[in-house]
């Protein structure tokens, strides 16, 4: 049976919010049917005129009401709002939405979306995330609300929260997963030419990201070292050195720039190339531990478990790719190795030639 699936939409919006879910749903319907559509997804709305507004200037014409919809029962159900829903008292809605959130399989939202789901009650007593900005926002205003500030997406029962933007395409290639397997959302995917289909653990900003974080060249080329020699054992003293720095200060202007330690950065940057040598090798999860420098399987696992939520094995059999199952041999290991720590360093070559 063909599984329906709504897309609520409280306008104006953030036009990915809507858009990435909706094109994680489609090519569902088109990888993954052989000729029939798993997915009946419709787009309802609360505006009047069924007009949602883009913050990026795009409109886009919903199927209908949201309170126009027939009775039957929805499979999953998406909520998806702009910044200034944070504020807003319907209480027809918040009735629809507890309704919802009863006799539907899942209720998600997407981005600040939880505003709605808390001010619904439906999040009291469950734990739930939104985009990194306005969590702490939320974590005063429902205190009855375990706010997670840190993961991507969150699951409690069968309601899902994430953190937008692009986080709305990780919480809807996760929905595929649970309807047809990994297999299938990786496939999708792949179509969309995704860079990474994140796990609900992965943190919101990745330390690739971070990296253009710094404000002087020095740092800048201090981090691209770092991600080139991950095997080594990088202390604390040994990077004070390179940057001819006491080793108290020296991590004291890390601090600085980074807004962390120099240790768990080095963490962030360890576990980063560790999952894509998981992603795309077959390598033992010893030699994968040895590469980047964790020293052994114990350790890259608790790192993995403080970072993502998970253990390298379960990451490996959720994201592995099917090329990398059958075809690297057992000595090929540098290859991708090296393709990891380049991937994760680009971001700080670009933004130190962008400052210069």
């Amino acid at each position: 049976m063909r599984k329906r699936v709504l897309l609520l939409v409280v306008p104006p919006v953030d036009e990915l919010d809507l858009v990435g879910p909706a094109e994680v749903f489609g090519t569902a319907n088109r990888l993954l049917g052989g000729g029939r559509r798993p997915y009946a997804l419709e787009v309802v709305t609360t505006a009047r005129d069924r007009r949602i507004d883009g913050e990026s200037g795009l409109s886009l014409l919903a199927h209908r009401r949201y309170h126009d919809i027939d009775g039957g029962r929805s499979d999953s159900v998406l909520v998806i709002c702009g910044v200034g829903a944070r504020t807003m008292r319907d209480p027809a809605l918040f009735g629809w939405l507890r309704r919802v959130a009863a006799t539907s399989r899942r209720l998600g939202s997407v981005c600040v979306g939880a505003f709605l789901l808390a001010e619904a009650g439906i999040l009291d007593g469950r734990r739930a995330t939104a985009h990194w900005r306005y969590v702490r926002e939320l974590a005063d205003r429902y205190p009855r609300v375990a706010v997670d500030p840190r993961p991507t997406w969150v699951q409690d029962g069968n309601i899902y929260t994430s953190a937008g933007i692009s986080a709305g395409i990780d919480l809807a290639l996760a929905w595929v997963e649970e309807d047809f397997g990994s297999a299938a959302a990786l496939k999708v995917a792949r179509e969309l030419v995704l860079f990474l289909r994140r796990p609900g653990g992965q943190d919101q900003v990745s330390v690739s990201l971070d990296t253009q974080a710094s404000h002087t060249k020095a740092m800048h080329e201090l981090q691209v070292w770092m991600t080139e020699h991950l095997d080594r054992s990088l202390s604390v003293d040994s990077l004070a050195d390179r940057m001819a720095m006491s080793a108290r200060n020296f991590a004291r202007v890390f601090a600085q720039e980074l807004g962390t330690t120099p240790g768990r950065y080095l963490l962030q940057l360890r576990v980063e190339a560790a999952r894509r040598l998981l992603e795309q090798t077959d390598e033992s999860s010893m030699h994968v531990a040895t590469a980047c420098g964790f020293g052994s399987v114990d350790v890259m696992r608790r790192a993995f478990l403080r970072a993502l939520g998970t253990t390298p094995l379960r990451y490996r059999r959720h994201f592995q790719t099917e090329a990398a199952r059958s075809r690297m041999p057992s000595k090929a290991l540098r290859g991708p190795l090296v393709a990891a720590r380049r991937e994760i360093a680009r971001a700080a070559r670009v933004a130190a030639g962008r400052r210069r």
